[in-house]
């Protein structure tokens, strides 16, 4: 396996290391002969292959603070979830806990990583808060770059520029970054796993492996998919090598304690209600319909140049189903017969890259295409789809692909011409990108939230409307903490959405209505009848007994006040 690997960032050679085969970085000295040690590191950065790691950084770091950077994007109203995720971190510093003292069905990780977060909606209010998480999502996603390269630096200059460059202009998770949102998160901890289970794209030692296996136990602990590269990376310890028994150990030790040492508090406080909120109500949820050709385009990235309608089109720019991602949006049109062409193409350049390179090919290379292809079929069966599901296969598609051009490439003249038109791909791409989301505006609730008096008890669907108003509803005995409606909705329904027939239970529907009426204001967004289960004698009860405040917003949708 891997005849020719050479060293990563760790040079251990007492001198020289030859530059690989097609790399073009010639000969990198260790420190000590030829200037100060101080001075390694930039030198490491300068060879072609540490360019190649970081020109991308640099470029992913500025696509995503670009867009984050369009008028009211900083703290203004562009998901459902980051309500959810930041929401419920407050919540915990102030002494509530999720599964317990409020309906929460996602794994509890984001929330402790979100503290800090927390505490500056303690000092400077909830707006400014979800500021801070969106910029450290940001970084976060960034961060995925460099990790990624790092792993396959040993590779060569094409290898890694080919990796680096498709992570740092995915379009999902570009589009995962701009807000706060599970799966940049997920992915940093996996690649920093990979990163400590293997060496020069071998399995390392038993004690790294246990980092690694910790540090995919904090990647479960955020979102539960992180499974799918754990699993991938034990059957692997298993398999593969010497040391089978102490790797494999080692790194189910480490998954165990680094999961549970941050999920065991949430599970001890509501060990059923975890189990089914995280497990059982997610896998039973039923989503809106998105067609299999429509995934293929978020997850071959072709929705830079497709529209709303799924057609290709170049000129569509805040039109596109990327731009309308960076708006949290999804479509459920076809995108017809392209994506099935362009899945095939790369899937094809890649069955051929990895068999001209069998006999060369490492531990890493078949765990980053297995991840990749177990991840893909964890997006496409299951029932729901949203625009930030393929982000979490970003990471191991450009591995992947970084491995099979390296394998498809030829002479080292052909590989220095492919990685030069590769490089311009990248830019060009980029640029789309920046033209398609330069603009784009996200909407703000703080005028709705003005009417809204401090410290009143208010109920919402969308918990990011409170956010932006700076109007989260304190914590009080008398008051509902809706912090997830739609999880409240199938924590009381056993798993039923409202999309799958929530309505037609009279018990959820009553529980509803005693929800809404100790609330002082309800702020409804216009998407709320996709959380809210409606019926016509609830909808009456409401007329009945609030009465609407201020104008409605297309985005803010309509506040509530009490009548009497």
């Amino acid at each position: 396996m891997a005849a020719d690997r050479g060293t990563s960032s760790d040079i251990t050679d007492p001198q020289v290391r030859p530059g690989r085969r097609g790399d073009g970085a010639g000969t990198i000295r260790r420190p000590g002969g030829a200037g100060p040690a101080g001075f390694w590191p930039v030198r490491h950065w300068l060879t072609p292959t540490g360019a190649a790691i970081l020109l991308p950084t640099v470029l992913a770091l500025g696509i995503r603070l670009f867009t984050l950077i369009r008028p009211g994007f900083l703290t203004g109203i562009s998901e459902y979830d980051d309500g959810i995720y930041l929401g419920a971190a407050i919540r915990l510093t102030q002494g509530a806990l999720p599964y317990r003292d409020f309906a929460f069905v996602q794994p509890p990780g984001i929330l402790l990583l979100m503290t800090p977060a927390a505490a500056v909606a303690k000092v400077a209010g909830t707006a400014a808060a979800m500021s801070f998480a969106r910029l450290l999502t940001v970084f976060a996603s960034t961060a995925c770059v460099p990790l990624a390269g790092n792993l396959v630096r040993h590779r060569g200059t094409l290898v890694t520029a080919v990796t680096c460059g498709i992570l740092a202009v995915y379009p999902a998770d570009i589009a995962a970054a701009h807000t706060l949102l599970l799966e940049p998160w997920m992915n940093l901890f996996c690649l920093i796993a990979a990163t400590a289970a293997f060496s020069n794209g071998m399995l390392a030692r038993p004690a790294r492996l246990a980092w690694a296996g910790a540090a995919l136990g904090v990647a479960g602990a955020v979102k539960f998919w992180a499974v799918v590269p754990a699993a991938v990376l034990l059957v692997l310890c298993l398999i593969a090598g010497e040391q089978r028994r102490r790797r494999t150990l080692a790194c189910l030790a480490g998954l165990v304690a680094g999961f549970v040492l941050l999920t065991a508090p949430f599970v001890l406080a509501a060990p059923v209600t975890f189990i089914r909120s995280t497990l059982v109500y997610q896998a039973s949820r039923v989503g809106t319909f998105v067609p299999e050709s429509l995934r293929l385009a978020h997850v071959t990235g072709l929705v830079d140049v497709l529209n709303g309608a799924g057609r290709l089109s170049l000129h569509a720019g805040p039109h596109t189903l990327f731009a309308r991602s960076v708006l949290a949006g999804i479509s459920s049109a076809s995108a017809g017969w392209l994506p099935l062409a362009v899945t095939a193409v790369l899937a094809a350049a890649i069955v051929l890259g990895y068999l001209r390179e069998r006999r060369r090919l490492d531990h890493l290379d078949w765990f980053s295409l297995a991840t990749a292809a177990f991840a893909c079929v964890l997006i496409f069966s299951y029932s729901a789809f949203f625009y930030h599901y393929p982000a979490f296969v970003a990471p191991w598609l450009a591995l992947v692909a970084g491995r099979a051009a390296g394998g498809l490439a030829g002479s080292l003249r052909f590989r220095r011409t492919l990685a030069a038109v590769f490089a311009v791909v990248i830019l060009g791409v980029a640029a789309l990108q920046l033209h398609e989301v330069a603009p784009l505006s996200a909407p703000t609730s703080a005028a709705a939230g003005r009417l809204i008096p401090s410290g009143a008890c208010v109920v919402t669907d969308k918990t990011t409307l409170e956010i932006s108003a700076n109007r989260l509803a304190p914590l009080r005995a008398d008051c509902p903490d809706i912090i997830d409606s739609l999880a409240t909705t199938l924590v009381l329904s056993h798993g039923v959405s409202v999309q799958g027939g929530a309505a037609s239970s009279r018990q959820v529907v009553t529980a509803w209505q005693s929800i809404l009426g100790r609330a002082e204001y309800v702020w409804l967004s216009p998407e709320n009848a996709r959380r809210i289960p409606w019926t016509h004698e609830l909808s009456g009860w409401f007329r009945q007994n609030f009465r609407p405040v201020g104008p409605y917003g297309t985005a803010t949708g309509q506040l509530y006040v009490r009548v009497g």
